[in-house]
């Protein structure tokens, strides 16, 4: 196992090396915890999962998130479907460590709920505008159900593209991926 270790290792270093940079050249590469590639991302995308995990909660869900200069903002929710249904939501911050240019570590901390309720079907809602129409039932909580939690957590973000992100991020009421577009990044190729 030593012998593997150390062949992966000098192979690494040689792939890397150059005839007058040497290691400094792979040190240069492959420099850790360079927090000035926080500073030049801004992202926006999309996150499905589970909301409410390890609960009777848990239930698919959508939602959103944000990255500007490594501080991360996202959230999660799941909405009744069905007559006597329950709701799941969380909404998380954190920070991104950049571990190699291509991988950051995310600690999370945040605020999760949960609650029974009951869908009116007796009741339908039009909003109807100029673009779009919607319709809907009215969704009323359960007196006594909704709980509230605290939520903590990490993730992981994997950056194979300068502009393209791959968010993976467990806490102890969520479990969920997600896509990031860095808008800075692209706005800066056109």
């Amino acid at each position: 196992m030593k012998r593997r270790l150390l062949v992966l290792v000098f192979l690494a270093c040689s792939l890397g090396a150059q005839a007058q940079g040497g290691f400094a050249q792979v040190e240069k590469e492959y420099k850790l915890f360079d927090f000035q590639l926080n500073a030049k991302r801004m992202e926006f995308g999309l996150n499905v999962g589970q909301a409410g995990s390890f609960s009777p909660y848990a239930d698919f869900a959508m939602g959103a998130n944000l990255l500007f200069n490594g501080f991360y903002l996202d959230f999660l929710a799941s909405d009744p479907a069905k007559w006597n249904d329950h709701v799941a939501f969380c909404i998380n911050a954190g920070y991104q460590i950049p571990i190699l240019r291509w991988l950051r570590l995310m600690p999370l901390i945040g605020y999760a709920q949960t609650n029974d309720g009951i869908t009116d079907a007796s009741v339908t809602i039009w909003e109807i505008d100029e673009d779009s129409s919607d319709t809907y039932h009215p969704y009323k909580v359960t007196r006594g159900s909704r709980s509230h939690y605290f939520n903590y957590g990490g993730g992981l973000s994997i950056q194979p593209c300068k502009w393209f992100s791959i968010n993976l991020i467990a806490t102890n009421n969520a479990l969920y991926g997600g896509v990031g577009v860095d808008l800075v990044t692209i706005a800066r190729t056109r």
